[in-house]
């Protein structure tokens, strides 16, 4: 299956992803530490799946201390 394996990123997608996270960052909509892990995704150089992109989306679930 090549065509899910990672691909390194061209010098004009790197420049549209360093936008698109200057502009999460700057929406107070979206969570900075969301907006990283939205970035750090879309930079593995494959399409994230819907599951993936909803996960780095949410706040993590913080476990309950008992």
């Amino acid at each position: 299956m090549a065509e899910q394996d990672d691909v390194p990123l061209s010098a004009t997608v790197k420049k549209v992803l360093d936008e698109f996270l200057a502009n999460l960052k700057s929406d107070d909509a979206v969570d900075d530490v969301a907006a990283d892990r939205i970035d750090a995704l879309l930079r593995k150089g494959r399409v994230p799946n819907a599951a993936e992109i909803d996960e780095a989306l949410s706040p993590p679930e913080e476990e309950e201390s008992l």
